[in-house]
């Protein structure tokens, strides 16, 4: 079995912290998006599996950042996804159903597993396999129940829990079973998956639009594939957008297993003075954190400092420096200098500076 990791995408639902970096390397509870998604699935698939991403936008950055880290467990194949255009500097790509074609000369004649690295189950992937086995199916897509399934492709399906329709980003409401990030095509219908892929990506596309996957599924089951659902039955992490960022951090560090829950090792070394933790939060290396209330479900980079600020549900960077902040439901990038403010929902990019005084570093 191959597993697919199409990453090019700018992810410009979340800009401005992606001009600096790709989604996938937002650091959530103390380890990157992509993190956290490559480690469910080495619990799900042995060692030596072959692993494509398709890169694009950071390409370098991902590449380096993957050899040197999963190189060691999985067989690493990348190909790169040309951009079509560019609005100033940014490129833009001509979608997710053009970046799973181009693995095509390494998976035609293999079973196809398919993951999107902004998408995580709290649950591993072993489910979605242990289904395809288990049924009798062409192929299994992941999917979960969601509150807005406008922002998914949605699913509804037969009484056996097979796909009767699919529908990207429906505008009038359809069902609530979204897509959850993974599928799996069985080896007898993926060369079908790659012709229709390749038909698409003939059809001229405006600025803007993409060819997505969706409708090839849809002509899939209209073909009489057999598309089987996986439910989870835990909560799907979604990294694509601010908001959905909150909410995974919250999952994410309700599933940690702290070794020092007291954070005693940071209040004995002196890095946390006069301050109120209250858990869950992730602290990170070489944090100081004085005169301050931190939590709950906060995730703190590493390299820091955090002096009179009070601080709950929000995702902070690493090299953070943070004076006299009052803040919820935040997410602040890397590199940033906040100081005399009192605000919720921040949302702000690597390398900001707000402050009321003449400090230029820390």
């Amino acid at each position: 079995m191959w597993l697919i990791c199409p990453i090019a995408g700018v992810g410009t639902r979340l800009q401005p912290f992606t001009y600096s970096k790709p989604k996938a390397f937002l650091k959530v509870a103390g380890k990157r998006a992509i993190d956290h998604i490559l480690i469910k699935l080495k619990k799900t698939f042995p060692q030596n599996t072959n692993l494509c991403f398709v890169v694009g936008y950071k390409k370098r950055m991902i590449t380096e950042y993957l050899k040197e880290n999963y190189s060691d467990y999985f067989n690493l194949h990348f190909v790169e996804q040309k951009p079509i255009g560019y609005e100033g500097d940014i490129p833009f790509f001509s979608g997710l159903g053009d970046a799973i074609l181009l693995t095509k000369g390494y998976v035609e004649e293999d079973d196809c597993f398919i993951f999107l690295s902004d998408r995580l189950p709290l649950e591993d992937y072993s489910s979605v396999v242990l289904k395809y086995h288990q049924c009798t199916c062409d192929g299994v897509i992941n999917v979960r129940k969601v509150e807005n399934p406008q922002y998914y492709g949605v699913t509804i399906t037969d009484k056996d829990g097979y796909i009767t329709k699919i529908v990207e980003k429906p505008k009038e409401y359809i069902s609530n079973l979204a897509v959850s990030g993974a599928y799996l095509f069985g080896k007898e219908i993926v060369p079908e998956l790659f012709e229709l892929l390749e038909k698409q990506s003939l059809i001229e596309i405006n600025n803007g639009e993409e060819h997505q996957l969706t409708p090839i599924i849809a002509q899939l089951i209209e073909r009489g594939v057999k598309l089987q659902t996986n439910e989870m039955q835990s909560e799907m992490t979604d990294f694509g957008r601010p908001e959905s960022l909150i909410d995974g951090n919250r999952f994410l560090l309700s599933e940690l297993k702290l070794k020092d829950p007291l954070y005693e090792n940071l209040i004995r070394t002196g890095n946390i003075k006069d301050s109120k933790i209250i858990p869950p939060v992730f602290i990170g290396k070489t944090t100081k954190i004085n005169n301050s209330v931190i939590g709950p479900n906060v995730s703190i980079g590493d390299d820091l400092v955090i002096e009179k600020c009070v601080l709950s549900e929000s995702v902070i960077g690493d090299g953070v420096f943070l004076k006299k902040i009052i803040s919820s439901h935040s997410i602040i990038g890397d590199y940033s200098v906040l100081e005399d403010l009192i605000k919720d929902k921040i949302t702000i990019g690597d390398s900001t500076y707000i402050t009321t005084s003449n400090m230029k570093s820390f």
